[in-house]
C-alpha cells in the first residue's frame, strides 16, 4: 500500500476537496434519512469475509441487527485477502462507504488522510453514548493519528496470547507438572523432545518448532526484554538491542545446540508450526486465547486419539516477575470519510448505531447468531443448534463484531480460557511504539534494516556469531538507519506519551 501512495495522492486530494466541501452542508441525501425516528437509517459500510462464501443478500444477522438498530446496511463484503486492494481502489476512485473497515490505520494513504481531514474525528462525540463512552482508553490511545481518533476500533483482547501444551504427552514423558518457571519450561522442552511422548518407539517429536522469523513464541519477555520497543533510560530502544535480548538468543542457542529446536528452522516458513501441531509432532504450540475452540485445539483428540489440550497462560521470567505480550487491543478500525458523512447529524447517527453494535447482546449475536435459532444459552454454556446453519449464516458476518468475546462451549478448556483472561491481564507488556507513527523514511529505513537482525538472529542462534559479533550486527543495523528510527520514535514518544 505504501508503494502506491505517491500514484494515489491526487485521488486523495480530489476526496478531500469534496468532504472538506461537504461536511459544514446540510444533508445532500434526504432519502438516506428517515423523515421521522421510525424510518431506518441507511448506513453504506464496508467490511471483510473469510469464508468461501459472502454473507448472503437476506442474511438472518444482519436483518436481525437491522431490526434492532433502525438501520438499512448496504455491506460491501470484501474477502479478507483482497481487502486492501479493495480499500485501495475505493481510496483512489472515491466510491467511499459511510462507514469503512481499515485494517492497518497506520498506513500511509490513511495516515495521510486523516491529517489532510479527510476523515471526521470522532473523539469529541464518544461521550455522548453509553458503550462508545467506556471504550477502554489504552486501546483508544494505540488507535491515534498525531493525538486524534479518527474511528471506532474493533476490539481484542490486549493480553491474548498463551501456550497450549498437550498434556497426555506430559504423562508420557515423565514430567510431573505444568511449567511455572523458564527452568521448567526448557526442562518440558527437553522431555517432549527425547522421552518419545508419543509412544511411537521413535524420535520424531519436539516441544516447539520455530520458522525462520523467531516470531512463533514470546520468549525474550520471559528473559526481561522489552515487547517489541521500550521506552528505556528516556530512549525509544527497540527489543533486540536490550541486553536481556541477549540472554534470550542464548537459551534458543542452548536449545538448537542440544538439538531440542529444530534443526532446520532457519528455513521452515511459518505454516510449519501449525502443521506439526496437528500433525502431532510438537507438544507446545502458541497462539490466541479464543483459538481454544477450534479443531485444533479442543478437538485435537478427534485427529489424535487421546491428545488432551490445555494451557500454560503464564511462565514466571528470569527476572522473577510473569510476563506476557500486551497487543494494541484492536485489529482494524471503521473510520467515517466526510465525503461520504457530510453532516454532523448523519455522523451522530452511525455512531449510534455503532454504539447499539458495541452493546453485549449485540457483540454475542453476531458472534453466536440468534438465540433459539443459531445457538441455546443452557445454564451460561452456549450451545449451536445446527452447525450447518451457524456456518452458512453466523460465522461469514463474525467480523462485525465490535469485540471479541469468550464463548462457552461447555468444554473443561472453556473454563481454563476464562481463567487464562484473567491472569494475563495482570502481567501484560505493552509495545511503547503503540499509537506512534514514523515518517515514511523511517518506516522504510525499518523495513530495509530487518533483514540485518533476522539474519544475525539466525546466526547467533546457530553458532556462525558470538555477543561481540552480535554486537557489530547491532552496530551496522544504527549505521544503517536504525539511529534515526530510535531518535524520531523517542521524539514521537516524548510528545505524545510522556
Amino acid at each position: 500500500m505504501r508503494k502506491g501512495f505517491k500514484r494515489m495522492a491526487p485521488a486523495v486530494s480530489m476526496l478531500l476537496i469534496a468532504a472538506l466541501a461537504g461536511c459544514s452542508g446540510s444533508n445532500s441525501n434526504p432519502s438516506a434519512v428517515g423523515t421521522d425516528s421510525s424510518t431506518p437509517f441507511r448506513i453504506k459500510m464496508m467490511s471483510q469475509f473469510e469464508t468461501a462464501e459472502p454473507p448472503t443478500a437476506d442474511n438472518p444477522i444482519v436483518k436481525y441487527i437491522e431490526q434492532q438498530t433502525n438501520t438499512k446496511l448496504d455491506i460491501t463484503w470484501v474477502l479478507n485477502s483482497n481487502y486492501t486492494d479493495k480499500l485501495n481502489v475505493s481510496m483512489a476512485s472515491g466510491d467511499l462507504p459511510q462507514a469503512m473497515l481499515v485494517v492497518n490505520p497506520q498506513d500511509t494513504v490513511i495516515v495521510s488522510a486523516a491529517q489532510s481531514g479527510f476523515f471526521w474525528d470522532v473523539e469529541p462525540y464518544l461521550k455522548d453514548y453509553p458503550n462508545l463512552s467506556k471504550l477502554d482508553k489504552d486501546t483508544l490511545n494505540n488507535t491515534r493519528i498525531n493525538g486524534k481518533i479518527y474511528g471506532l476500533y474493533r476490539g481484542r483482547y490486549p493480553e491474548r496470547i498463551v501456550m497450549y501444551y498437550r498434556k497426555d504427552w506430559l504423562d508420557k514423558a515423565g514430567v510431573k507438572e505444568q511449567p511455572k518457571t523458564v527452568d521448567d519450561y526448557y526442562n518440558l522442552l527437553k522431555a517432549f523432545t527425547l522421552n518419545d511422548p508419543d509412544g511411537n518407539g521413535k524420535k520424531d517429536t519436539w516441544g516447539i518448532t520455530e520458522n525462520k522469523d523467531l516470531g512463533t513464541y514470546t520468549f525474550p519477555l520471559l528473559f526481561g526484554a522489552p515487547y517489541g520497543w521500550g521506552y528505556i533510560n528516556n530512549q525509544m530502544v527497540p527489543d533486540f538491542m536490550s541486553k536481556e535480548y541477549v540472554d534470550y538468543l542464548k537459551f534458543m542457542k542452548k536449545l538448537y545446540d542440544e538439538k531440542i529446536l529444530n534443526q532446520d528452522f532457519a528455513t521452515v516458513p511459518g505454516a510449519k508450526v501449525s502443521e506439526d501441531w496437528t500433525n502431532g509432532k510438537i507438544g507446545i504450540r502458541g497462539n490466541i486465547v479464543e483459538a481454544y475452540r477450534g479443531e485444533t485445539f479442543v478437538g485435537l483428540g478427534k485427529t489424535l486419539p487421546g491428545a488432551d489440550v490445555h494451557f500454560i497462560p503464564a511462565l514466571v521470567s528470569t527476572t522473577g516477575q510473569k510476563r506476557v505480550a500486551k497487543g494494541s487491543g484492536f485489529l482494524g478500525m471503521y473510520m467515517f470519510p466526510k465525503s461520504s458523512v457530510k453532516t454532523e447529524v448523519d455522523l451522530k447517527k452511525i455512531l449510534s448505531f455503532f454504539d447499539k453494535m458495541a452493546d453485549d447482546k449485540l457483540v454475542k449475536t453476531v458472534l453466536l447468531g440468534i438465540d433459539g435459532v443459531h445457538y441455546k444459552d443452557e445454564n451460561g454454556v452456549q450451545k449451536i443448534l445446527d452447525d450447518t446453519k451457524y456456518n452458512k449464516e453466523v460465522v461469514p458476518i463474525q467480523h462485525l463484531a465490535m469485540r471479541s468475546v469468550l464463548i462457552n462451549n461447555g468444554t473443561p478448556l472453556a473454563k481454563e480460557a476464562t481463567d487464562a483472561l484473567a491472569e494475563i491481564k495482570q502481567y501484560g507488556v505493552a509495545d511503547a511504539s503503540y499509537g506512534l507513527i514514523l515518517s515514511d523514511d523511517s518506516k522504510k529505513k525499518l523495513s530495509t534494516n530487518k533483514k540485518i537482525i533476522d539474519d544475525a538472529k539466525i546466526k547467533f542462534i546457530m553458532g556462525v556469531i558470538d555477543e561481540a559479533g552480535w554486537g557489530k550486527e547491532l552496530e551496522k543495523w544504527k549505521q544503517s538507519g536504525g539511529a534515526d528510527v530510535i531518535k524520531e520514535y523517542t521524539e514521537l514518544y516524548n510528545k505524545y506519551k510522556k
